[in-house]
Formats: C-alpha cells, structure tokens, sequence
C-alpha cells in the first residue's frame, strides 16, 4: 500500500473521531465542543497569515535586467 493511501486513510480516521467527539459535546451542552474548533480555526487562520506575511518578508526580487539601446532597437523593428 502507497504511504499516501495510509496517510489519507489515518487523515479520515482522525476526522471522523473529531465529528464524534463534536457530536457528543453538543449532546452533553459542553462550551469546548464549540471552544475547540473556533480556537483551531482562528489559530489557523492566524498560521496562514503569518506564513503569508513571512513568504512575502523574505522571498528575494531580482530587479528586471535594464534595457538596452540595441535589445530595443530589436523589439521594435517588426520580425
């Protein structure tokens, strides 16, 4: 069995125990039933901006390579 299959089947797995962990705090009335996923969503969002911010802090831009006179002359003259 290909490692991605195993991964994709535990990933369901784990899904599927969350929704019934969810689903039995909703029955009991307990306040982390909705704490939980709310805190692991706005944390992840948080993640996501953060790596957003970080990839957009130290990726590095090459400036565009001048032009030229000749390299123009070369582009405006029709082919």
């Amino acid at each position: 069995m290909q490692k991605s299959r195993v991964v994709g089947g535990l990933i369901c797995l784990i899904m599927v125990v969350a929704g019934l962990a969810f689903v039995w705090g909703i029955v009991v009335e307990s306040y982390w039933a909705v704490a939980i996923p709310v805190i692991i969503g706005f944390l992840g969002m948080l993640s996501l901006g953060f790596w957003i911010g970080w990839t957009m802090a130290v990726t590095k831009i090459e400036p565009p390579p001048e032009a030229t006179e000749e390299s123009a002359s070369k582009s405006d003259s029709p082919a």
